[in-house]
């Protein structure tokens, strides 16, 4: 049986490569991934060599960046900032919203014959609704797409861990039918720690024991001992903003964040995924918060068949 070419797929917003880990042995090949982050870029290349990372300014990219060589997928993962719950919720008046605009402005006036086969997306559950909601689906409509939507959390695939997110998956195929995954038991947290801290628990991680007894009664502070525990979404806030940014573990030493390399196992970021060393601690807890859970897009792209990803 011949097998069927791999899927040329752009990847919009690229981050840290979520939706390049959430693709890996499938039937794809990334021909670029656009970002302006410096940062999120340096770790995209270190761990996806090969894809074509490269900093573009999606407020102004080109219909020819978009289509140049023939693309089959469109992944998009635009800023969350103007639908979030604790923003302003600004909408498409929010400045960080005009790159998804000229993104669709171009989908409106690209040929036929150079539109992607397939587009997906994911952003916060606030993005439904929205004016950017309603634009998004409005041109897909109106370019021949079928549209299917979901929420989605990592909690229902076992992740100990909540991220409810919105996703889109458009298409000018066929596409399967959305299924609910089966429930899952979540997994214990304790399998998501790294030993290296069972004793000496670097000072970074460690908040302070004011700060603890200040806030304590407003934090999410877990047991790994507990085994229906459950952190709280890692944002992008996470180790700046000290409540409603993320969970902290109970350990010997006091009360410490859950370091980076923990939470990419939240994600479901492969086994090796890290970052350059010149990266602060801040900065990957940031790139983390503005990522994607892997396995979440993975369940969500089963949806397109051409793309041949395995359970």
């Amino acid at each position: 049986m011949k097998t069927a070419a791999p899927l040329r797929t752009l990847e919009l917003f690229c981050g840290i490569g979520g939706f390049s880990a959430a693709v890996e042995g499938g039937n794809v090949r990334i021909v670029g991934a656009f970002d302006q982050d410096p940062a999120a870029l340096d770790t995209y290349r270190l761990n996806f060599p090969g894809h074509g990372a490269r900093k573009v300014d999606l407020e102004r990219v080109s219909a020819w960046e978009l289509t140049a060589g023939g693309v089959d997928l469109w992944w998009l993962s635009p800023p969350c900032q103007p639908y979030c719950e604790r923003g302003a919720r600004r909408d498409l008046a929010d400045p960080r919203a005009r790159s998804l605009v000229h993104i669709l402005e171009l989908l409106e006036r690209i040929p036929d014959d150079l539109l992607p086969r397939h587009l997906a997306l994911e952003n916060v559950a606030g993005f439904v609704g929205s004016e950017g909601h309603g634009l998004l689906t409005e041109v897909l409509t109106s370019r021949g797409f079928q549209v299917r939507e979901r929420f989605l959390c990592p909690t229902e695939l076992g992740a100990p861990m909540r991220r409810p997110r919105y996703y889109l998956a458009a298409s000018r195929d066929e596409m399967r039918p959305l299924v609910a995954p089966e429930p899952r038991p979540l997994r214990p947290l304790a399998g998501y720690l790294d030993r290296r801290f069972d004793g000496e628990v670097p000072t970074e991680l460690l908040l302070s024991p004011d700060v603890v007894a200040r806030f304590g009664g407003a934090l999410p502070i877990l047991d790994s001992g507990d085994g229906s525990a459950c952190a709280t979404c890692f944002t992008a806030g996470y180790g700046r903003s000290i409540t409603s940014a993320g969970s902290y573990l109970q350990c010997a030493s006091g009360v410490r964040h859950f370091s980076p390399e923990e939470i990419v196992r939240f994600m479901a970021f492969p086994e090796g995924f890290r970052f350059p060393d010149e990266v602060p601690l801040r900065k990957r807890w940031h790139l983390i918060g503005n990522s994607l859970s892997v396995a979440a897009v993975r369940e969500v792209l089963r949806v397109f068949p051409s793309l041949g990803l395995s359970p």
